[in-house]
Parts: structure tokens; sequence; C-alpha cells
């Protein structure tokens, strides 16, 4: 294995890991699988042999490398993750692990050694520049039913706000709602705003997170020329994986392009209009609690917007979960999983469900529309009457004038 890509401070952090088990209990993929192989330890374990191997004096004098069986092994438990990064939280030397894990499926892919349904999404992504099976002119056909949809479908050569809806909430007919409700609500805050059509290209989640570390740069290049292009102040994302490549993955690896304007998930631009008046929230008489989205909580570190923006809403009554913030647990939807092991994705998702039945709430909202995905599929499973919503379909239905 090609380990040398490991930086300095990743092959310390290998060293300074003490196996103390601290992330097992922690980890989501060990949780819906209690295959202690794939957990964080067992992962540093095989890494740091690996390195023995490859560099280690005694392997070098007798020559000794590493067998297909152990690169395997690795590769099994490196693609086995959700990326949901709960590990670090616990981790108390501060290990950067999915910092880690992303490396490490880099050096997979380099070696050949991933799961096929990685190139399944790459070939799909490179002929369609989507993660459907359609094509990338379909892109806006959720908003059909819309009442009142302009002859330019939203699709303008400028705007203030440019709406980057993302790949699933395009193409997956059980989210169209999450993109409804985001236009609704900038059509009556009287937002001038811009939709990209068959303009926007996968953000390149997929291929980042998979270990294709050089297929998503074209994808951003792309993108960000597009909305500069636009004259856009903001754009704004209700996908949280759209949002860490934007506003965190964009700027470290695209240094050549600048981004003119200001990243926002819609929870924060929502939030921002409630605060300004633009938006009128009126009473919903529920129990509401809130589950944390990986890539927006713990990977992206927004925990307040959510809150502030649900506990605007007059009328309900918002529970925490046994688990939330930095603390939350996975909905069992992130780091490719499911199309690599829907089992395990299901497990997860299970362990998730319990969890918000517990809270006796009405409705639980999130701000993802994987999560929603995944904790709904879960929900309904479990025979659990809990409603699943975006947060954005929460501020719609708030915002609807009282009958």
């Amino acid at each position: 294995m090609k380990l040398d890509k490991l930086d300095v401070k990743q092959f310390a952090e290998l060293d300074a890991c003490t196996r103390c088990g601290n992330c097992l209990d922690l980890c989501s993929a060990y949780l819906g699988s209690k295959d202690v192989s794939i957990s964080p330890k067992k992962k540093m374990e095989k890494l740091k042999n690996a390195v023995n191997k490859e560099y280690g004096l005694l392997s070098r004098l007798l020559k000794r490398k590493m067998t297909k069986e152990e690169t395997e092994a690795i590769s099994h438990a490196a693609f086995a993750c959700t990326m949901c990064s709960r590990c670090e939280v616990d981790c108390h030397i501060n290990i950067k692990l999915q910092d880690i894990w992303l490396k490490l499926r880099e050096i997979l892919v380099d070696e050949g050694e991933y799961p096929e349904a990685m190139d399944m999404m790459r070939d799909r992504l490179k002929k369609s520049r989507n993660v459907s099976f359609d094509t990338n002119e379909g892109r806006t056909d959720w908003i059909k039913p819309i009442p009142d949809i302009p002859g330019d479908r939203f699709i303008r050569e400028s705007a203030e706000v440019i709406y980057f809806v993302g790949c699933v909430s395009s193409f997956s007919p059980r989210t169209f709602k999450i993109p409804r409700s985001v236009v609704q609500i900038l059509q009556k805050a009287d937002i001038d705003f811009s939709l990209l059509g068959d303009e926007e290209w996968c953000c390149g989640f997929p291929l980042m997170s998979s270990g294709f570390a050089k297929d998503f740069v074209e994808f951003a290049e792309h993108n960000i020329e597009r909305v500069n292009s636009s004259g856009a102040k903001y754009l704004v994302t209700s996908c949280p994986s759209c949002y860490h490549m934007w506003n965190h993955v964009y700027p470290e690896k695209i240094k050549d392009t600048r981004m003119n304007f200001k990243v926002l998930h819609a929870v924060q631009y929502f939030y921002m209009l409630v605060e300004k008046g633009r938006i009128k929230l009126n009473p919903i008489d529920k129990k509401i609690t809130y589950h944390d989205p990986c890539d927006l909580g713990r990977n992206s570190g927004i925990y307040e917007e959510p809150r502030k923006l649900i506990r605007s809403i007059p009328g309900l009554e918002f529970i925490e979960l046994e688990n939330s913030g930095k603390y939350a647990t996975c909905c069992g939807g992130g780091g490719n999983v499911e199309s690599i092991d829907a089992g395990l994705s299901s497990n997860i998702a299970s362990l998730k469900a319990h969890e918000i039945i517990k809270t006796e709430a009405d409705i639980v909202v999130t701000a993802c529309q994987q999560c929603v995905r995944t904790i709904a599929t879960a929900l309904k499973k479990e025979k659990s009457k809990i409603k699943t919503m975006d947060l954005v379909q929460l501020v719609l239905e708030s915002n609807r004038e009282e009958s």
C-alpha cells in the first residue's frame, strides 16, 4: 500500500493512538454491526500494522509486504464507515480521525482495493453530473407542482441568491418536498433568487468522500465559475454535504478560484430572514425534536441556527434527543455506506429511530435530505407515528397563512 500518502502529522497520530477503545461504543458502524473489525480502534491497529510492514526495519530486511487478505480487511473497515466523526469527539488526544479515514480511502482507490459500487457511482457522475440514473436535464422536474411558476422556472442569468439544490433532493421523489419548500419560502419572502438548472453539477461530495480525490475538482471548478458568473451575494443549499463541500472543501482544495459570494445552509439563511422580519412564523402546537446531521453539525459546526429557527416558531414544544449537538448519533445515511452495505445502514437508522421514539415527539425535524430518508424509513419499520420532516418544511408550514 502507498502509505507514504499519509502526512507526517497522520503518521504521528497513528503512533499516538493508545487503542484505548473510548470510541468503540460511539462508532455507528460498530453499533450497527457489532463487528469490532470495522471500529476506529481496529482500523488504527490495522493501519499501524500496515505501516510497520511497509516501513519497519525488520519488515524491510525480510522484504515483507502487506498480503492481499490484509489489504482487503483494511478496505472493508475503511468503506464500512459513515464518516460521521463521532469517534473524534471523545478522542482524548484529539486525533483527526476523519482525515485519516479519507486519506485511507484515497490510498485504497489508488491500490484498486475498493467496493465495485464506487465505480458505478463515479461513472454516473462523470456521465450525467449527478448521482442518479437520470440525465442532468431533469434537475428541476421537482418544481412542477409548485403553483405560479414563472416561465423561466427560476433559472436566471443573475440573482442575489443562488439556491444549490443537490443531487438527492433534485432526483429522489421522497425528498422533493424539501426544495419545493425552500422555493416557496423564498417566493413568500420576495427574495431575488435563481436555480442553476442543468448547470448545477454534483458538488463532488460522493467522489471526495469515496477516495476519488482528483475526480471532484472539475465539478468544483464548474460550480464555482457558474455561481460567480451570476453575481450572487449568497449561495444557499439545503444539503449539509453540499454545504460542507462549498464552505470547507472548495476553499481548501480549489485555491486558484475565488468564490465571490457567501455560502449558507438554508437554516442559517432562513433564520437570518426571520430575524429581519422577512419570514413570518405562525404557531404550531406540536412536540418537536431535532436530529443533528453529521455533515452540518460535527463536520461543519452548525448547531445553534437550527435550534434558534425551531424556537422562533410560536406554540411548539422543543425537546432535545438524548444524544444531540456534537454527541448526536448518525442516521446511517453517510459515507456512501448505504450503497455498499444497505443492511448496516438500516441497522444504524434503526438505532436512531429508537432514540427518537423515546422522546414521544410528534415530529422529528432535521436539516438533511439523507437523514429525512433514512429516519422516515426506520420509523416506519418500527410502526411509529412520529412524522419526519426537514426543518425547511416546518418553516413553510409555520409560514402559511392561518386558516
